[in-house]
């Protein structure tokens, strides 16, 4: 924690008071933003990523009202976890987000798949737009909310566990938290491994360099929404491994 982050926290923390929480919740706006603009692909209406940096602003308010600076977690951490939860909750919510929305997915996938193998290269959205007689907001809603979901999924196995600057000192150094977390990163990395080249290379770029969609596109030469399709793969297969490691 900075200085000046030290200083709000402080401050809050003495006062107690209005204005010394606005301050703090205005330092970590951008967190907010940082994280929608990870889950959701470039191309997203501007209404719908509005809404979602709402209710991660919602998230927030509650991390800074339920947050212990004396426990010794990493405010970003915390709070990271109960904005993607309130974003989850939202998308939830929304009347055609579960089972159509599962549904719809699958037939996306199964659709960009035959593409594949019938034009030998990856499909355009145009082309999928075609195939599925989906509207483009719709393809890309689908792709950005699912993917959403699986991470909101793994949050605590991946956003936690693979970086493990998120860990406090004291929870590295006792001795039986140090063990599990060692084996905890071995079952990571050996899922990992079990992947394809192509999600392994996203989940680096995503979870260890922190790009999003738009910047992995442009190193991997391929659309942001088929990098969205590949990350929910892969995460969808990291699960399914981890419960079979673990």
């Amino acid at each position: 924690m900075s200085l000046l982050e030290q200083d709000l926290w402080d401050k809050y923390e003495k006062l107690k008071d209005g204005s010394s929480k606005e301050d703090i919740i205005i330092k970590y706006m951008p967190l907010v933003k940082h994280i929608v603009k990870r889950i959701c692909l470039s191309e997203i209406s501007k209404e719908d990523v509005d809404d979602l940096i709402s209710q991660g602003m919602i998230g927030l308010i509650d991390a800074v009202n339920k947050y212990d600076i004396s426990k010794g977690v990493k405010f970003e951490t915390y709070a990271s976890i109960r904005i993607k939860g309130e974003i989850i909750d939202y998308l939830r919510k929304k009347d055609w987000i579960p089972r159509s929305l599962k549904k719809r997915y699958k037939s996306i996938e199964k659709t960009i798949e035959r593409l594949e193998q019938e034009y030998k290269r990856e499909p355009t959205i145009e082309e999928i737009m075609d195939a599925t007689k989906l509207s483009k907001n719709d393809v890309l809603k689908t792709l950005s909310y699912m993917n959403a979901g699986y991470i909101s999924s793994l949050d605590e196995v991946i956003e936690n566990n693979l970086k493990i600057s998120s860990i406090t000192e004291s929870e590295i150094t006792n001795p039986e938290n140090e063990v599990l977390m060692y084996d905890l990163k071995q079952n990571i990395a050996k899922a990992i491994d079990m992947l394809q080249e192509k999600e392994r290379l996203i989940i680096s770029l995503y979870y260890y360099e922190d790009l999003n969609y738009k910047e992995i596109s442009k190193i991997m030469g391929l659309t942001e929404s088929r990098i969205s399709q590949i990350h929910s793969k892969a995460i969808k297969k990291l699960k399914e491994k981890l419960n079979d490691l673990i």
